[in-house]
């Protein structure tokens, strides 16, 4: 699958994020950062008179958590309250010492708070739009009908490396090698005896210079005009690429059988979650008023789906 829409809007930097949650949130408080009932969520810590609470714990975790180092459970729970504990004591100090004034630290509450909105609002819309039908018209969609009768070519090659495609003695020599060993092939020699013994790549020198099974698409150019324009057996003439000169035999050729939606399943409901996420961005971009602050020209329109 090839297609997929525009990216999102990047997410906040997740330690980052960690550490304006924790600090607009507790900087200078005295009791727990999130309140909720002390049974459902037990004090795990409590720094200078500060609670600490399972749900901040938790918090951390989800924003943060899959950056830390690969760790069992109870050592990377353990991590992470380690992390708000120092969070809540340098915020505690830093409050002590009036290090930062009040609107900035209202700003970076704000920006981590819609951050948070943001992301949460993706989620559910991704989560609600995957839906078995969805995910079944997506796979027809990018998978089935792209790949109606597409055709796909067994392709050997010989290939003869230069480095650099301005350097017209090294472009020489490397052809000198290649007409020698189309030369062999014409003559009769299995061309995958020809590879084992002069090809100069190391990927498929090895498997007697197999390229395996590609589409069009697949291909560079100028493997493709000749490829496709081959019988069964045919060795092409020489071929020149911008890293060498190739020649390809055809093995054989195909209709493309689709992968099975079970295979990639997965895949396809991620892009049906992040195609409805891109549509409500877009959507909303365009349906909202929006003013570009210029100095020189006063406000202006930001441009729509940008």
């Amino acid at each position: 699958m090839n297609v997929a829409p525009a990216p999102l809007p990047r997410p906040i930097n997740a330690m980052r994020s960690a550490m304006a949650i924790c600090l607009g949130v507790m900087l200078g408080t005295a009791g727990p950062a999130f309140s909720q009932a002390a049974n459902a969520d037990p004090v795990v810590a409590i720094v200078n008179g500060t609670q600490i609470h399972e749900s901040d714990v938790q918090l951390v975790d989800e924003i943060i958590g899959r950056n830390l180092p690969s760790q069992d459970r109870v050592e990377r729970r353990d991590s992470i309250l380690k992390m708000v504990i120092d969070t809540t004591l340098l915020a505690q100090v830093a409050n002590e010492r009036k290090i930062i004034d009040d609107a900035d630290i209202q700003r970076r509450i704000t920006f981590a708070r819609n951050q948070g909105l943001m992301n949460h609002l993706l989620m559910v819309v991704g989560q609600q739009a995957v839906t078995d039908d969805a995910i079944r018209k997506a796979y027809e969609d990018v998978v089935l009908k792209p790949a109606q009768n597409e055709v796909e070519l067994h392709l050997r090659h010989l290939v003869f490396l230069f480095r650099d495609p301005r350097d017209d003695a090294a472009v020489k020599a490397a052809e000198d090698k290649a007409e020698k060993a189309l030369a062999r092939v014409k003559a009769g020699e299995d061309f995958a005896a020809v590879v084992a013994d002069v090809s100069e790549d190391p990927v498929t020198k090895a498997k007697g210079g197999d390229f395996g099974w590609r589409t069009r698409p697949e291909m560079g150019k100028e493997y493709a005009e000749a490829a496709f324009a081959m019988k069964n057996g045919d060795v092409s003439p020489l071929i020149k690429t911008a890293v060498g000169w190739h020649i390809i035999q055809l093995e054989d050729q195909r209709v493309r059988k689709p992968v099975e939606l079970d295979k990639i399943k997965d895949r396809v409901a991620a892009m049906v979650a992040n195609t409805a996420q891109f549509e409500l961005v877009k959507k909303t971009r365009e349906t909202a008023k929006i003013e570009l602050m210029d100095r020189a020209d006063g406000p202006k329109a930001a441009p729509q789906g940008q």
